[in-house]
């Protein structure tokens, strides 16, 4: 049985039954086959503050070499200038699967209106929640909650209406980047 101290698990064997957890544990780095590893459960594990910080990072466009960039007048559209402030991104997972997607420069949320069309919303709204998903390429996707259509980016660097993306295009495809701290 594992049990979890500092960085490392520390292990007891299973020979000496339930009352493992008396006798000296030996440390080890990973885990073998029947073992078992507690995680920490409590107050300390629901500190939110504590809780990992949205990410910054730059979406890379398979399709044209882009980087999505959200401007400061809600345009939403690909960018290639190296260190461009409008395409760092802050994302943040508000339920399993989900993200809303901030631009870090603007204050803009992304989001899909009922058309399809991307823009640069200045509030929080139902139409900038996306279902994150990686795929097989290692790619992710992003869909909208709200209309099932996927955020997309044509080899131009146009956003692609949303009614005219469909699962497995090139243009729906990005690369998640760090883009370090700004």
């Amino acid at each position: 049985m594992l049990a979890h101290q500092g960085h490392c698990p520390m292990t007891f064997s299973q020979a000496q039954g339930r009352h493992a957890a008396l006798s000296k544990p030996q440390t080890l780095c990973r885990m073998s086959e029947g073992d078992v590893t507690v995680l920490p459960f409590g107050p300390a594990s629901l500190d939110l503050s504590r809780q990992e910080q949205p990410t910054l990072t730059r979406l890379y466009s398979q399709n044209g070499g882009y980087h999505l960039r959200i401007l400061p007048d809600g345009t939403v559209n690909g960018g290639r200038q190296e260190n461009d402030p409008y395409d760092v991104l802050r994302l943040k997972a508000v339920s399993i699967g989900v993200v809303v997607i901030k631009g870090e420069a603007t204050g803009r949320y992304l989001a899909m209106n009922k058309n399809g069309r991307l823009y640069g919303s200045q509030a929080l709204n139902d139409e900038c929640y996306f279902l994150e998903k990686y795929e097989e390429n290692h790619y992710n996707t992003y869909r909208s909650q709200k209309y099932s259509w996927y955020v997309a980016l044509k080899r131009n660097g146009q956003p692609k209406a949303g009614p005219d993306t469909h699962q497995g295009q090139k243009a729906v495809f990005f690369l998640p980047r760090p883009a370090g701290n700004m």
